[in-house]
């Protein structure tokens, strides 16, 4: 069997463990796989987005989309039950919350939240089970339109949280916009700052996001046996371009990452140069410069 033909039947295995029924119980033989480098979370280093390969519509196929109602009917479950979410210390969406409630906290209005990639309401439910007035939080996500169409189905019964299949026009000022694990996915990561910057939020979060002391570069990262385009960002480039939007950074810090169901370890990307290795992803939290 040729190294082509290995890569193949490795990745079709994949996406079949994945796509089954009973995937879980394989999460711990992918990890092995990958800490004993026989399978990669990313491969490749590119310098143009273009060049770096990909799969059609990976964010909308059945195995992810599927995945996030599940952690919706979760999240609603878990929330009409009163039972608590994760500890702060263990779950990756408790920036957004901390910096919601202080917020809310100094203002007698309701808080305005735009949330770039946030699924069916992945932080919007650790929010309010965080506030003690879940009604004064307008909440919009923008996703792709798969996942819109089922989120404004099964969390019709949220008023406060409203779906976008592109940036919205929102009347009143935005308080804060959040981007958890989500602008490495773009292409222009740069226009899509812009176009944050553009509705002057108080607050602009970057939660979990693949940037460190690395070069910039491009690469695939293998996506439930499909392949998807991403990016690793110099950290200071990106401090640098958030900075010239006029916001001031006011919170920085590493974070662990989970993977296949582990919780807190590091990324693994023994198969990269050493240059381009990361140990871990950032949270960095930017304040508006009033002039």
């Amino acid at each position: 069997v040729s190294k082509h033909d290995f890569q193949i039947i490795k990745h079709k295995l994949i996406a079949a463990i994945f796509t089954s029924r009973i995937s879980s119980y394989f999460s711990p033989l992918i990890k092995l796989l990958v800490s004993l480098q026989l399978a990669n979370v990313w491969e490749g280093v590119y310098n143009c987005w273009g060049d770096a390969p990909q799969d059609d519509n990976v964010l909308e196929e059945k195995i992810w989309t599927t995945r996030l109602t599940n952690q919706a009917l979760r999240n609603i479950l878990a929330y009409r039950s009163g039972k608590s979410f994760s500890l702060a210390s263990s779950t990756q969406d408790y920036i957004l919350s901390l910096a919601g409630g202080m917020l809310l906290s100094s203002s007698e209005d309701s808080l305005c939240i735009l949330d770039f990639g946030g699924g069916m309401g992945t932080s919007y439910f650790p929010l309010i089970s965080s506030l003690p007035d879940t009604k004064k939080v307008e909440f919009h996500i923008v996703e792709l339109k798969t996942i819109c169409d089922l989120a404004n189905k099964i969390l019709g019964d949220f008023p406060q949280l409203h779906f976008h299949e592109s940036l919205p026009k929102i009347s009143r000022e935005v308080d804060i916009i959040h981007a958890g694990s989500s602008m490495q996915y773009i292409s222009d990561w740069k226009g899509l700052l812009d176009e944050f910057a553009n509705y002057r939020p108080r607050i602009l979060i970057l939660e979990d996001i693949l940037t460190g002391d690395i070069p910039s570069f491009i690469t695939t990262q293998n996506f439930y046996g499909k392949k998807i385009r991403m990016r690793f960002l110099n950290i200071n480039e990106l401090i640098e371009k958030v900075q010239r939007l006029d916001y001031q950074l006011i919170y920085k810090s590493q974070c662990t990452q989970n993977f296949l169901g582990g919780i807190g370890g590091s990324v693994p990307m023994k198969n990269f140069p050493s240059q381009y290795q990361l140990d871990y992803g950032s949270h960095l939290i930017f304040k508006r410069i009033k002039h």
